[in-house]
């Protein structure tokens, strides 16, 4: 179960690093990307797609922040002795194998690796 609370935690960083990323950016992309004369403000595309991958980081964050709720529940019904659903004594027994919290989490995770490239790389190009 602490495996459970510390994969949380984790999660809820990465949800608040990749929108705080997000707002920075945005909000001082007037001192980060400095205008043409001839074409206004060009926002670099490593920029546009590190904010893609971070709203991707986002929504796998929040799928893995369901899964494991989900897995939470069915544990805590099972520590009751409550009846359980088919998918829930599924998860239950396969928790530390199972698919439903590693698949978005590594998706979270890659998002977020790759969006922080990404607005690094910026810095690099501009």
């Amino acid at each position: 179960m602490e495996g459970l609370k510390t994969a949380l935690e984790t999660t809820k960083q990465i949800i608040t690093l990749s929108t705080g990323v997000i707002t920075l950016t945005v909000t001082f992309l007037e001192k980060i990307v400095q205008p043409q004369v001839e074409t206004g403000r060009h926002v670099p595309c490593t920029l546009k797609i590190a904010w893609i991958c971070f709203g991707f980081a986002i929504a796998s964050g929040v799928w893995t922040f369901l899964a494991i709720t989900g897995s939470i529940n069915a544990l805590d019904r099972q520590a009751r002795q409550l009846s359980l659903t088919d998918d829930q004594k599924k998860a239950t027994e396969t928790l530390a194998y199972g698919t439903n919290i590693r698949f978005p989490a590594l998706l979270m995770l890659l998002f977020f690796a790759v969006g922080t490239a990404l607005v690094i790389a910026t810095g690099f190009y501009l």
